[in-house]
């Protein structure tokens, strides 16, 4: 799963209050925890008000220059109104361009999910602008799109880390958007995975 070297054999998982690391090598949390975070919108989507399309992707090599998400079957995204990508560093960030170069979305679609996190009682998840990152694809076919945090940080390397906690905010603002139909009833979720 989405890991730029081989997991250590034998490595342990240490927990330290919600933040998890690897005791050898690196943790590869970027981007497991968005695929976890998906997985468990699935499961809990059927207790929203949501009912709309979701589709799910799992895109590969995103580090080097988003080739999966560029091969997407466009016949499978041709009705997508919207993406939301998991796969974002750190907590509570709404990505929503390119270093402000390259805009995913406009600023009115950002504050959507600002106002889901407010909604949900987290009143500072913020649009902020981030690296290239999928979301920038399906922006470029015509899809309104946002990168999540997952809750990773230092991704790739022997200090990576993720904050549990912060993954699960990521579950509760996606089901706050979508618990109160604040965007459009074809829905992609994303992460870059296999």
């Amino acid at each position: 799963m989405d890991t730029v070297e081989e997991i250590v054999e034998g490595r342990e998982i240490i927990e330290e209050n919600t933040i998890l690391r690897s005791s050898e090598g690196i943790l590869g949390a970027d981007d497991r925890a968005g695929v976890a975070a998906i997985l468990e919108i699935l499961s809990r989507v059927k207790k929203t008000n949501f009912r709309g399309t979701l589709k799910v992707a799992f895109t590969v090599e995103e580090e080097i220059g988003c080739l999966g998400s560029r091969a997407i079957d466009q016949d499978f995204i041709e009705d997508v109104d919207a993406a939301i990508v998991i796969d974002r560093r750190g907590n509570r960030d709404i990505v929503t361009s390119w270093s402000n170069y390259v805009h995913f979305c406009p600023e009115e679609y950002g504050r959507l999910f600002e106002k889901a996190g407010t909604l949900a009682g987290m009143d500072n998840w913020k649009s902020t602008p981030g690296g290239i990152s999928d979301a920038m694809v399906f922006a470029e076919y015509g899809i309104l799109s946002v990168n999540l945090s997952a809750g990773y940080n230092n991704e790739h390397k022997e200090t990576e880390s993720v904050d549990y906690k912060s993954t699960f905010e990521t579950v509760l603002l996606v089901e706050s958007v979508l618990h109160h139909q604040l965007i459009e009833q074809r829905i992609l979720l994303i992460c870059k995975g296999f």
